[in-house]
């Protein structure tokens, strides 16, 4: 499965425990919020897992362009 598919799961997931737990705690005229708020969070929170850190590039590896090596250090001046 891709990791989208993956975060899927896991937001639905928070969000049906949220409801669990505030129907467990009686409080039925707020499970869907409850839920709601938890599945929000759980987006918000894994929002940036799939994507590359800020400065690592692609996570080390060594990119090719026309069988030639690109260093990061050659900056926007260089042309393809």
């Amino acid at each position: 499965m891709t990791p989208a598919l993956w975060r899927l799961l896991l937001i639905c997931a928070v969000a049906a425990a949220g409801e669990t737990i505030a129907y467990q705690l009686q409080a039925y005229g707020v499970v869907m919020w409850v839920g709601l708020v938890f599945g929000a969070a759980a987006y918000v929170l894994t929002q940036d897992l799939d994507r590359p850190r800020r400065g690592g590039g692609r996570r080390g590896e060594i990119r090719y362009w026309r069988g030639r090596r690109i260093d990061d250090d050659d900056g926007p001046g260089r042309m393809n």
